[in-house]
């Protein structure tokens, strides 16, 4: 796309902010910088981080209006002086940064990786937040030597990518779900255990199974008082790696808490393991960990597509539905 073709304005969508709700807002369409590019947005994943950005519950900067979005896809359509480097107008990108929920979106490099392997745009979306997560927490259970793993909130997007991914290594994993429905989906994932928290003996089930499979790992979405109720079940020197808030905001993200014999709830973000690849210089090694999958073990169910304008009625769904599948925004 030619720059002089480019609109004068975008919109996207902010979050709370005092008395204003969640909206969509028309801005000025900036130029890119010095080493920035331009990126004409194509889908952005709704994701739980971003119903809690919505929320005002974090901010990506530190003034109005406060942008939502980490992730999503696009085509760069203008290059900033310095930015020629590998990239060119017309390049189909993966986007990692802070406000992808936007017509047109500002990116360093670091933020962008080409789209590969035959991706379409709206495949390339779902490109980091959940299989960043999952591939960091295989390898924690593979660093640790773990047989089996237990996994809450089991039939969410990432539950079954992390089902899959587990199998993959063969490595067991006891999952946990609210409804017993979602017990025969799961096990067609590859689920070796489907738990029904609801259940009346559920502690009991899952004190034997962790104890049958010597399961000292855990990762678990809801917090709350939920880590607690795993590590009472589990054994000594075990381990609840919280990287969800649907039960309440209970244990941090980034915090480790010690507890008795030898047991730890600790925060789990996807970007530490992404830390990792950028302090060895090794980028492109993550990328092609996490991207390479997107169309197999990675792969994300779009359960719904809503245009940018009905973003939030499409938050309202996905907060009550988020076990259906992903909803994806349309931004162009």
């Amino acid at each position: 796309m030619d720059s002089g073709s480019l609109p004068q304005s975008y919109k996207l969508l902010v979050a709370k902010e005092d008395t204003l709700p969640p909206r969509v807002i028309e801005l000025p369409l900036p130029k890119p910088g010095q080493n920035q590019i331009l990126v004409k947005m194509a889908f952005a994943p709704l994701n739980q981080t971003d119903l809690l950005c919505s929320q005002a519950f974090y901010r990506f900067t530190d003034k109005s209006p406060y942008p939502v979005g980490r992730e999503g896809s696009g085509v760069i359509v203008e290059l900033g002086p310095g930015a020629e480097g590998p990239y060119k107008v017309g390049d189909k990108v993966h986007v990692h940064g802070k406000g992808t929920h936007a017509q047109y979106y500002i990116a360093n490099p670091e933020d962008i990786s080409p789209v590969k392997n035959d991706l379409s745009l709206d495949e390339a979306a779902s490109h980091i937040i959940n299989p960043g997560t999952v591939a960091y927490m295989v390898a924690l259970a593979v660093r640790g030597g773990h047989k089996a793993v237990v996994s809450t909130a089991a039939s969410s997007a990432l539950g079954k990518m992390l089902i899959r991914t587990l199998k993959e290594k063969g490595i067991k994993s006891i999952n946990t779900v609210r409804q017993d429905k979602y017990s025969e989906e799961l096990q067609k994932e590859g689920a070796d255990y489907v738990l029904n928290t609801e259940a009346n003996n559920f502690e009991a089930q899952l004190k034997e199974l962790v104890t049958k499979e010597g399961a000292t790992i855990a990762f678990d979405a809801l917090n709350g008082d939920f880590p607690d109720l795993l590590l009472q079940n589990m054994p000594a020197n075990s381990t609840v790696h919280v990287y969800g808030v649907l039960n309440g905001k209970k244990y941090s993200l980034t915090d480790v808490k010690e507890i008795e014999d030898g047991k730890s709830v600790r925060g789990l973000h996807y970007q530490r393991y992404l830390e990792e690849f950028q302090k060895k210089g090794e980028l492109d090694k993550y990328y092609e960990e996490i991207h390479a999958p997107l169309k197999t073990i990675y792969k994300t169910e779009v359960h719904k597509m809503h245009p940018l304008d009905e973003v939030i009625e499409a938050m309202e769904y996905y907060e009550k539905n988020s076990s259906k599948g992903k909803v994806l925004i349309k931004l162009n």
